[in-house]
């Protein structure tokens, strides 16, 4: 992605969400709080009607019946009045914490949605990409994994109901080539020659496949035996390598490495294959769904909702590209007129700095901006 479209996604949405996870931490602290004070005013309940008690206590000692029977009297009022204040207590605590932990909890969506929404433009230099795919109870669960500068690892869920190939279970025999695999050679009846026993795998369906780089791995099984047929590529081209392993209950056989097999193997029609799956799950990967996991160095910022840590990591990164976008626009005339809403203008990002509360000065800072005056 261009600096100045990284940029922006940088200011509206990363900034957005470390703002919503910043309430959210807010409101989470009010909710310890809010505890605090119940269990305070619950301890002065017990307290104060502890001290009553006491002096109901030194009634009892009395020999006028009256008056032991009042303090028997104060006794059932006490406990009655106690048990009505705690209740009270405890159904106004709860109502606020209901509240608070309502608010906290939309707040950490928002966070999380804004924090999506950056990264599903892929806006950081990717070191290394793979898309996976696995098949559970008949339907396909899909993955994309990114690993960036700066120590950033991520898994967005893709919508493999979209997918032309993925929305329903997928079976070899749909490619429309005749495959089949050479798994085993025995000696012909009325021959002396060596005949090939093959696997035809109309019937296999695709269980799970990983590709990165052009290259793939992909397991099909046949429901029943459950025999397993594994197809590795390093790529797409003739040249590239191409790997089939057999396998079921009785034999595993490394159809590539044994020649008197592989010399009976059409490499066409599973090279064709292997690119139509790789190319589709490739296509796929652009159909994000939802952010499954964030990661920096092996730690998860988000659980302990430490955004600010995503937005100074991704500025360690694009930083220098970033200050060379705040340099050009700081050189480019002033607009004379109104300018639409969200172009990238010095004043833009001041204003976006502003939603960063007080850690807006060193972000600000960071881009080589100067710092929004916060009023």
């Amino acid at each position: 992605m261009e600096s100045v479209a990284s940029l922006r996604q940088t200011v509206t949405h990363l900034f957005d969400a470390v703002r919503y996870s910043n309430r959210a931490k807010e409101l989470e602290v009010s909710a310890v709080a809010a505890e605090r004070k119940m269990e305070v005013e619950l301890s002065k309940l017990d307290d104060q009607t502890g001290a009553i008690a006491s002096q109901i206590d030194a009634m009892k000692g009395e020999s006028s019946y009256e008056l032991k029977e009042l303090s028997r009297q104060l006794d059932e009022f006490l406990e009655t009045a106690k048990g009505m204040a705690r209740d009270k207590i405890e159904k106004s605590a709860k109502t606020e914490l209901e509240d608070i932990r309502r608010r906290a909890g939309s707040e950490r969506d928002k966070a999380l949605k804004a924090l999506e929404a950056f990264l599903a433009s892929d806006p950081l230099p990717v070191t290394d990409f793979l898309v996976q795919v696995r098949l559970a109870e008949g339907v396909y669960e899909a993955r994309s994994r990114y690993e960036c500068d700066g120590g950033i690892r991520y898994d967005f869920r893709l919508a493999s109901q979209e997918s032309r190939l993925f929305r329903q279970e997928l079976v070899l025999s749909e490619f429309g080539y005749e495959l089949k695999v050479p798994v085993r050679l025995s000696r012909a009846i009325l021959k002396k020659q060596m005949v090939p026993g093959f696997e035809r795998l109309d019937q296999y369906i695709l269980s799970n496949a990983e590709t990165s780089g052009g290259k793939i791995t992909a397991n099909f099984k046949k429901a029943g035996n459950g025999a397993n047929l594994k197809i590795v590529t390093s790529g797409s081209g003739e040249n590239d390598f191409l790997g089939l392993e057999y396998t079921d209950g009785a034999e595993a056989v490394n159809v590539m490495n044994d020649p008197s097999l592989g010399s009976y193997l059409d490499l066409t029609g599973f090279r064709s294959a292997a690119a139509l799956i790789t190319g589709e799950l490739d296509e796929m990967s652009k159909k994000k769904v939802a952010l499954l996991k964030l990661t920096i160095h092996g730690e998860d910022p988000l659980v302990v909702l430490d955004y600010q840590k995503v937005l100074e990591t991704v500025l360690e990164v694009l930083g220098p590209s970033f200050r060379d976008v705040v340099n050009k626009l700081a050189k480019s005339p002033s607009p004379s007129g109104p300018v639409p809403n969200g172009t990238m203008t010095l004043g833009f990002i001041q204003e976006r700095l502003k939603v960063l509360g007080s850690t807006g000065p060193k972000i600000a800072a960071q881009l080589g901006v100067p710092a929004p005056i916060i009023g």
